[in-house]
């Protein structure tokens, strides 16, 4: 399926779910957020399941929110329209928010977690003839990534460290996950790192093979991913900030309780035919911001001297996400 087709129909999905959570009541239990219109910049990856369950299934105008989802590529550009206001929210790598929190090109404060490696769901993929076999081969190679300075690269330098090889740092090569498939097949680039679905999407299609786990070892159980927003949008909108909590919350207890219903969503959003749905391996979706992990992320960036200074995660957190469980027991 190309990219057009696969674009227009992400596109109706989104629409048929912003109307139908539009015809949904608000939740009166609650104070009324402040802005009921929200933008969220969003990557259509496996581990924003629980807000697209959270949108199709109308918790957030349960809640008196209507979110527009935004199609970004990466967290990267998409912090500096949260910063002007463009976005009021981003979901995307951690590693993003936390290099325009320490070069200040950004306030960041996290509403909520998004997902976690497991194994087999943060992939370094090659092309099927390729004549990579393990990871100190793409050694100065071209290497596709969603963004630039981003946790891929901070991942797959860590798992050549571990190698104990003398390694070149790859040249990373910036794409949208919806072309790097034809990249490896075109010798555009010699590997690329892929979160699922499509891991599962391009070694179906274009039958390109794993070379090695970026979530491995240092990295194993890695934070990938988490909601933000701005200081000053997080202040002059607490409510909203909540509602938007508990809207997402319920929608994680659906993709931590259900996978058909996690397949069913990601065919939708994604594009992603009803077999590669089936056996895509699911990463995993925390129940809250945790700010050891969190800090997990800043001290290899630490390490790998992607931070000059070393940031305090639980600094970033929102103090309601601390203080309040983001799924019912």
């Amino acid at each position: 399926m190309g990219w057009l087709q696969r674009s227009g129909r992400l596109v109706a999905f989104l629409m048929t779910v912003v109307m139908a959570a539009a015809c949904t009541g608000s939740n009166s239990d609650n104070p009324p957020p402040e802005k009921t219109n929200i933008s969220l910049g969003v990557l259509p990856v496996l581990g924003a399941a629980p807000f697209f369950l959270a949108m199709e299934k109308g918790f957030f105008a349960e809640e008196g929110l209507t979110v527009k989802p935004v199609t970004i590529q990466g967290a990267g550009a998409a912090v500096g329209s949260m910063n002007t206001g463009e976005l009021d929210l981003v979901f995307g790598n951690y590693g993003s928010f936390f290099d325009a929190q320490a070069k200040k090109t950004a306030d960041v404060k996290f509403v909520a977690d998004g997902y976690s490696a497991n194994p087999r769901t943060w992939m370094v993929l090659v092309a099927k003839d390729s004549q990579l076999r393990k990871p100190a081969d793409i050694s100065g190679k071209r290497v596709a990534v969603t963004t630039i300075n981003s946790l891929a690269e901070l991942t797959i330098r860590s798992v050549l460290t571990s190698t104990g090889q003398a390694v070149t740092t790859p040249n990373f090569v910036e794409m949208k996950y919806t072309d790097m498939g034809e990249a490896l097949r075109n010798r555009t680039v010699d590997a690329a790192l892929l979160s699922e679905p499509y891991i599962t999407d391009v070694s179906k299609r274009y039958g390109a093979v794993p070379l090695f786990d970026a979530a491995s070892g240092a990295t194993a159980d890695i934070p990938i991913s988490g909601y933000a927003t701005s200081d000053k949008f997080a202040r002059e909108n607490p409510h909203t900030v909540e509602a938007f909590q508990r809207a997402l919350a319920k929608g994680v207890n659906v993709a931590l309780t259900d996978r058909n219903e996690v397949e069913r969503s990601i065919r939708g959003y994604a594009g992603v035919d009803q077999q590669t749905a089936a056996l895509t391996a699911l990463v995993g979706f925390p129940l809250g911001l945790d700010p050891k992990r969190l800090q997990r992320v800043c001290d290899l960036m630490l390490a790998y001297g992607e931070l000059s200074t070393r940031l305090d995660a639980q600094s970033m957190i929102l103090p309601s996400a601390l203080s309040k469980p983001l799924v019912s027991q």
